[in-house]
């Protein structure tokens, strides 16, 4: 009888653990399945971010992007040369002075003036290369600006800082 009452404690104390395994068993069940369920949900967001930047990326295609860089392209479709003209520092009389320059230099076509208080630019259609345009200016340019002014000169491209 001594063993029965000791078997009966012993299986109870058993159940008991076994009973609070279980409990810690099932939270840590639960617990997995809501990760699982947040990794799910973030998984489908990706794919729907990635899924709606390629519909833009498409879109911005279709439409066509407008590309501005001021020496893309040096020369038109005439053979003629583009040169932008930088300017930083210039009143808008000068800005209008070294303009009319540009317009009756010879081998000129076209000058497009932008005036800003910062920086302005002027850009020239011309025949011959931009330093033999920037040769032709220098000549003329009393008043305006000096040799001293130009900062760069590149095929395309001048920057005078006054």
């Amino acid at each position: 009888m001594k063993n029965a009452v000791l078997a009966a404690i012993i299986f109870t104390a058993a159940s008991t653990a076994n009973a609070k395994a279980q409990s810690i068993f099932d939270k840590i069940d639960r617990l997995a399945g809501k990760v699982e369920s947040a990794t799910y949900k973030v998984d489908r967001a990706a794919n729907a971010a990635d899924r709606a930047g390629k519909t833009g990326g498409k879109l911005a295609g279709m439409l066509g992007k407008k590309k501005e860089n001021s020496t893309a392209s040096l020369t038109d479709t005439n053979g003629a040369n583009k040169t932008v003209i930088s300017v930083s520092g210039m009143e808008m009389e000068k800005l209008q002075k070294l303009n009319d320059l540009l317009e009756n230099t010879d081998g000129v076509t076209s000058s497009k003036m932008k005036y800003s208080s910062g920086r302005s630019t002027i850009t020239v259609i011309h025949q011959g290369d931009t330093q033999n345009l920037m040769r032709k200016i220098n000549a003329k340019a009393n008043g305006v600006y000096t040799s001293q002014n130009i900062t760069e000169m590149e095929d395309g491209l001048v920057t005078l800082k006054l």
